[in-house]
């Protein structure tokens, strides 16, 4: 998916992306926990198979270009994007660069997501914004 993922060619490249990382929403699994716990009061929930991160400040990575300065490490979340993995997969429509290259969910990606759903369980949670919210605001 790293290789794949559109968001390496949208933000500065087609001057979209401006508002992209912003609103942030992303589901770590237990291997991807570390990498946000040094931004406290960012993260929302803690749970045994995984964490959500929320903020509405922007993603603490994002370098001076708006770009992510963590690409290749990123959360696999943030990777799949803008396919949303938790639940029942879906895509982003309001995203640029799902808009301009056509970027789908195929059957090769469903079940790539399938299997890290059983391998990580936090992927197989509904969350919706409401949820969010709910829980930022505990």
């Amino acid at each position: 998916m790293t290789a794949t993922n559109p968001c390496r060619f949208c933000i500065g490249e087609r001057g979209a992306g401006e508002d992209c990382c912003i609103d942030v929403f992303i589901i770590l699994n237990p291997d991807e926990m570390d990498l946000f716990e040094k931004f406290p009061g960012f993260c929302v929930t803690k749970e045994k198979d995984g964490a959500v991160f929320y903020t509405k400040e922007g993603c603490p990575y994002l370098d001076k270009e708006k770009k992510c300065s963590i690409h290749d490490f990123k959360p696999l979340y943030c990777k799949f994007y803008p396919i949303f993995i938790t639940g029942i997969p879906y895509t982003d429509d309001k995203c640029p660069a799902y808009q301009g290259l056509e970027y789908n969910l195929t059957s090769m990606v469903e079940k790539e997501i399938r299997n890290l759903q059983k391998r990580y369980p936090i992927y197989k949670k509904e969350w919706l914004w409401e949820d969010v919210e709910r829980l930022f605001h505990q």
